[in-house]
């Protein structure tokens, strides 16, 4: 299940946000191998016992940005049990900074870049653990769909990698605009654009095999907003 933290729940879901910082460390600096910014926060900072053994040299390192800085809208996903965060996404409206924009403008072709109060960036995908990589990422995608809805957003735009960009259409989530291919620090990058509509919304939903809504925590979010 997903839990949306808008920025007055910041304080709510702190714990929640520092694992999410730090397993985006793991997914896109460890595993992914990508130059991204490193902050090595002091280990009794922490609220988190369960992310690292406290003795690993990367115990109390966190992966964050200049747009986290922004106020972004984060996506949090929660496996069964005890799995905890397995996931998480952010997303920012393109009338203020945002990364295609500001970090990556060599993806669109020299076209101008979106600016719309109704158009807005995802970026940090991330998943972890690969049992559970494939239903977390369907639910992102639904829940994402299903946040724009509700607040009237009408498009999405994200920056992504070879591997996203044969996952999405399997899970049901083609662009309907995607650039070409760019190398970006050794990577094959591109940047897509998606519908955020009730069509994406019942695809995604009809592939992840996913009934209703998957927001688990905002009121304002009720099923009837998107069914």
């Amino acid at each position: 299940m997903i839990d949306v933290v808008t920025p007055d729940l910041y304080a709510n879901y702190a714990g929640d946000l520092r694992r999410m910082f730090r397993q985006r460390y793991r997914v896109f600096k460890q595993r992914l191998g990508w130059n991204v910014p490193v902050a090595d926060v002091p280990a009794g900072v922490s609220t988190d016992a369960t992310l690292a053994d406290a003795t690993s040299p990367d115990a109390g390192c966190e992966e964050r940005d200049e747009f986290d800085a922004l106020y972004p809208i984060y996506l949090l996903a929660y496996g069964s049990g005890e799995d905890g965060l397995i996931g998480s996404w952010r997303f920012l409206p393109t009338t203020g900074p945002y990364m295609l924009r500001d970090v990556f403008p060599q993806l669109l072709d020299g076209s101008r870049a979106p600016y719309h109060p109704l158009i807005w960036e995802g970026s940090r995908f991330a998943v972890e653990g690969r049992g559970a990589r494939g239903r977390a990422s369907s639910e992102l995608l639904c829940a994402v769909t299903e946040t724009c809805i509700a607040f009237g957003i009408r498009e999405l735009i994200t920056v992504y990698d070879a591997r996203m960009e044969r996952l999405l259409p399997r899970l049901g989530c083609p662009p309907k605009w995607q650039s070409q291919g760019y190398r970006i620090d050794g990577a094959l990058a591109y940047t897509g654009r998606f519908d955020m509509n009730h069509a994406t919304l019942a695809s995604l939903r009809a592939v992840g095999g996913i009934q209703g809504s998957v927001i688990r925590n905002a009121p304002f979010l009720h099923e009837a907003a998107v069914a």
